[in-house]
């Protein structure tokens, strides 16, 4: 038995723990990760190194991150934003009034990105008003934070060892397994077809940063000692090699005769196969692939960008918008409920953006306020815009309307009257 076991020891890779930067904390999930079938290990953060995953975090991250968010109230049917909006909406991490803390966009960025590597955000409710409503969070590292189900089915958290009344914490999920307290780390389940692009990119360096395959043989009648070698191919690398010396004359004496080695297709094959290995990462998250450069097939996502960004808002980022609505809604008295404006990526060509208003303004969907406020234009004076029944071939005057049957100075120069 202990030689079987001496014969076939487990690979493991000790890398280096997500920066929980508390000695107390939980460690990574990862961070004994065994080697993939390719390798190399795949961690969190060893995956971020593959510029595909990198890619699709940063895309998904900073997307959902630049939405606008409001708080809405509910009036049966009806939706009515509330303005001012609840400080733990418009500013739930204190970076709007305190440059210390982080603003609501790096907020929901780390929370992203939490959600996509490790399947769970966390945050924990620092401050509540008078009627115990949650007005502040800390986003917290997914090492420090600990989730289990007690005996009646109910979530029980830990921070760095220590117990949190739930009610304390907002926990996103990603995926999950059902009876799960969480959720799922697409990069643990994906973990093989990570490694193999991580494989890829680090032959490929190798292959040009360390010579992987050799240019060329010189070769001679006869036979040369080790010394008498070393110094024809010294003499020759410093003569030729570098980009100072690219497409330079050379001469060759003695007899000797310089033959290069091409690049045979097996070793080029890991182009394709960083190629492959991005459309992989890319249905992973779930972003079309124009999305990471790989333009050069078609794609089923819509004909236009407007199209591909309607495609990606309801297949993509609906769910992860949805998760966000649903945590924060929960803080909120009914029938207040958080939303996200996605209007911003449904924006189209100045063209069509008016031909879409001029149908709202004639359904009388929108009124001309509510058009200029979409344009970053400031409202019509004295309330001249609210209301969404004026015909749009209204002309508002302050001019006093003066008797039916009175002419206008231009009606009356073409009848030929004169004063």
């Amino acid at each position: 038995m202990r030689r079987a076991l001496a014969r076939s020891p487990e690979r493991r890779f000790s890398g280096p723990q997500s920066g929980a930067g508390d000695p107390w904390s939980v460690p990574s999930n990862a961070s004994l990760a065994p080697l993939t079938a390719a390798g190399v290990p795949v961690t969190e953060d060893t995956a971020m190194q593959l510029l595909a995953v990198a890619a699709c975090v940063r895309i998904l991250s900073t997307t959902v991150a630049g939405l606008p968010f409001d708080a809405v109230r509910m009036r049966g049917e009806l939706r009515e934003t509330m303005e001012p909006p609840p400080g733990i909406v418009s500013d739930p991490f204190g970076g709007a009034s305190d440059t210390s803390m982080p603003t609501r966009r790096a907020g929901f960025t780390q929370m992203m990105v939490s959600l996509l590597l490790r399947g769970n955000a966390y945050a924990a409710i620092t401050a509540r008003d008078g009627l115990l409503r949650p007005t502040r969070l800390r986003v917290l590292h997914p090492d420090r934070v600990q989730c289990r189900f007690d005996d009646a089915g109910r979530r029980t958290y830990k921070i760095s060892r220590k117990p949190v009344d739930a009610a304390d914490m907002v926990h996103l999920m990603g995926m999950g397994m059902p009876e799960s307290p969480t959720g799922m780390s697409v990069i643990s389940y994906a973990r093989q077809s990570i490694g193999l692009g991580l494989a890829a990119e680090e032959f490929g360096s190798r292959f040009y940063g360390q010579g992987a395959h050799l240019s060329g043989v010189i070769s001679l009648d006869g036979d040369l000692d080790k010394e008498r070698a070393r110094q024809l191919k010294e003499s020759f690398s410093a003569s030729h090699s570098g980009l100072q010396n690219s497409h330079a004359v050379g001469v060759l004496s003695g007899g000797a005769k310089w033959t290069p080695i091409s690049v045979s297709p097996e070793d080029a094959q890991f182009l394709g196969t960083r190629a492959a290995q991005n459309i992989d990462i890319a249905m992973l998250f779930g972003l079309p692939p124009h999305m990471l450069g790989q333009v050069d097939r078609t794609t089923s996502w819509g004909t236009g960008i407007e199209q591909q960004s309607l495609g990606f808002l309801r297949y993509t980022l609906a769910s992860w918008i949805g998760t966000f609505e649903d945590g924060w809604s929960a803080m909120l008295p009914k029938p207040q409920a958080a939303r996200f404006n996605v209007d911003a990526l449904l924006r189209t060509d100045t063209a069509g953006r008016y031909a879409v208003y001029s149908m709202a303004r004639n359904a009388a969907l929108m009124t001309p306020d509510e058009i200029r406020a979409l344009e970053n234009l400031a409202p019509l004076p004295d309330g001249k815009g609210t209301d969404p029944f004026a015909p749009l071939n209204s002309a508002h005057t302050d001019a006093p309307q003066g008797d039916a049957g009175a002419q206008t100075p231009k009606s009356a120069a073409e009848s030929g009257q004169e004063k």
